[in-house]
């Protein structure tokens, strides 16, 4: 994982919603743009039918694309998802999961972004395709 440090270059700490998450950065590759994140789906995400609801698996897709694009741009900007277009392949049991995200084009106001989600068994069960704004840096609102 030759580009780790960069992510605690650009996130001194996770966010909240990555720790919610159960986020562990498996890979992080940015001469390919691609990275590889593990998530765990507690059994506080699963629906009444026992799997986990769609809008934790969408969460984990973008919050891995998210951290991609961030990591790419350095800090110097704040990429924010504008789209997210969420495909589920297969229901997803409590557990393990993987994302592997990727950066397809890097424009000068917008990224383009695909994700693959793996469930617990390493099928793939979701993917992901999204285009992220690139916003200027500005003070927090208050």
């Amino acid at each position: 994982m030759p580009d780790r440090h960069l992510l605690t270059s650009v996130f001194p700490s996770p966010a909240n919603s990555s720790q919610l998450l159960g986020f562990d950065l498996l890979m992080l590759d940015m001469t390919k743009m691609e990275t590889r994140v593990a998530f765990d789906a507690r059994a506080e995400f699963a629906n009444p039918a026992g799997y986990v609801q769609g809008g934790f698996l969408s969460a984990m897709l973008d919050d891995t694309i998210g951290m991609l694009a961030t990591v790419k741009i350095r800090g110097r900007a704040l990429p924010s998802t504008i789209d997210l277009h969420t495909t589920f392949l297969r229901p997803v049991r409590t557990g393990l999961v993987e994302v592997v995200a990727r950066l397809r084009n890097i424009g000068r106001q917008v990224i383009f972004a695909e994700a693959e989600l793996f469930d617990p068994r390493g099928k793939e069960a979701a993917r992901a395709v999204a285009s992220l704004a690139i916003n200027p840096m500005k003070a927090p609102a208050s």
